[in-house]
This record gives structure tokens, C-alpha cells and sequence, in this order.
């Protein structure tokens, strides 16, 4: 077997709510119903969200909030990135620094979701 590509994700989250507004608000991603459960709906990917003590089965062994370390790939430039996070108060944890990403070298943006899990964004070199 030979995997081709991430379908979705899923985050259990404290606030499903606080979780949907910080997506859609920071990150531009859609809020999607998934049989009546929300989703963040990017690219051809989506995160699955799960509320904490409501997890749907089966689910991760240990579900928890701010367990989660994601990096995102843009095509804005991080001087727009980094202008729109201050415009929406998020703290910039790091960076712009360079990394090593899937298939390349990257210049990542670090910050934090309201669980507290941490986010990555990036432009490829």
C-alpha cells in the first residue's frame, strides 16, 4: 500500500464554537456541517472536530485539547500574514524562520489556537 494524500484531520476542542470563529476569522477556512457535526473545510482537506468528552467512536486513544502541532501552507506572502494575525490578536510565538517542510525548505509563522494547539504557517521557498 502506498498512501497518496491526508483526507482530514480531527481536533478535539474544548469550544467547538470559540474553535469554528478562530478558523474561519484567522485562517479563511469554511465551517461545514458534516452530519450535523462542524468541520473546517480547506483546499480539498477538512479537520473534523470533536467536542471534549463527546468524541465520536472510535477516536484517538488519549483525545485532548491542544494536542495538536499543524502546519498550514499559503501563498500570501507572511509580511500579509503576519499584518492580518496582529489584526486579529494572535501572538506570533516565532518566527518568520526557515524550516524543512514536506518537500522542501519553508519560512514558517508559529502562534497558538484557543485549545492552545500549535499552528504553523508557511510559504515555500
Amino acid at each position: 500500500m502506498k498512501v497518496s494524500h491526508l483526507d482530514h484531520l480531527v481536533l478535539t476542542v474544548k469550544d467547538i464554537e470559540a474553535t469554528c470563529s478562530f478558523y474561519q476569522q484567522v485562517l479563511g477556512m469554511e465551517v461545514v456541517l458534516d452530519n450535523g457535526r462542524k468541520s473546517l473545510a480547506f483546499g480539498s482537506q477538512k479537520i473534523k472536530l470533536h467536542q471534549q468528552a463527546k468524541e465520536l467512536e472510535p477516536k484517538a486513544h488519549l483525545p485532548t485539547p491542544g494536542a495538536g502541532d499543524l502546519c498550514f501552507i499559503t501563498d500570501s506572502p507572511l509580511s500579509e500574514v503576519i499584518q492580518h494575525l496582529r489584526t486579529c490578536g494572535v501572538v506570533i510565538l516565532e518566527g518568520p524562520i526557515e524550516r524543512l517542510g514536506a518537500t522542501g525548505t519553508i519560512v514558517s509563522l508559529y502562534f497558538r489556537d484557543p485549545d492552545l494547539n500549535l499552528l504553523e504557517v508557511s510559504n515555500y521557498r
